[in-house]
């Protein structure tokens, strides 16, 4: 059994550095405006990109020892809202700003929906260690959370549903 993370990539509705699927996030970060994050920024995501759950289940079926087991299927490292949001902003030449709030004022902010999705994602924190998929199944992620999140963008931009204010990235 495979237990994949927030799976992104091209195509895929991307859980964004707020920890939901708000496509304004991603123009706050490119723009320099303000981003509001409960909890200190502190909530951890682990993604993964579609194609790195494609390898783990192609590996899977031709291993005998995947048989009956469980594998976390994630990106080598899990990140903080406020370090998704520092690599985003990066991607645009410059540092997000973001105001840490506390739940009822980000929900304010973000919508009842999104700050739901938000708590949702962040309330379990994942963090998935891939040794024992690494080990029995010989995955070997191809993309970082960021590389996964960068890839998904740029197809969430060219197909019309994610703004970042016109700049390249």
């Amino acid at each position: 059994m495979l237990h994949p993370g927030h799976i992104s990539g091209p195509g895929w509705p991307v859980i964004t550095p707020a920890g939901n699927l708000d496509p304004a996030v991603w123009t706050r970060l490119a723009t320099g405006r303000p981003l509001a994050l409960p909890d200190n920024g502190l909530g951890v995501l682990n993604h993964v990109h579609a194609d790195d759950v494609a390898q783990a289940f192609e590996r899977a079926m031709s291993r005998p020892a995947a048989i009956g087991a469980s594998f976390h299927v994630v990106a080598e490292q899990a990140m903080t809202l406020r370090g998704l949001a520092a690599g985003v902003a990066g991607w645009f030449g410059r540092e997000p700003v973001l105001e840490f709030t506390d739940w009822t004022e980000f929900e304010r902010r973000a919508g009842s929906e999104h700050a739901g999705a938000t708590r949702d994602h962040t309330m379990r924190s994942i963090s998935a260690s891939i040794d024992r998929a690494r080990e029995v199944l010989g995955y070997a992620p191809r993309y970082s959370t960021l590389d996964a999140l960068h890839e998904a963008l740029a197809w969430l931009v060219a197909n019309g549903q994610a703004d970042v204010g016109g700049q390249e990235f």
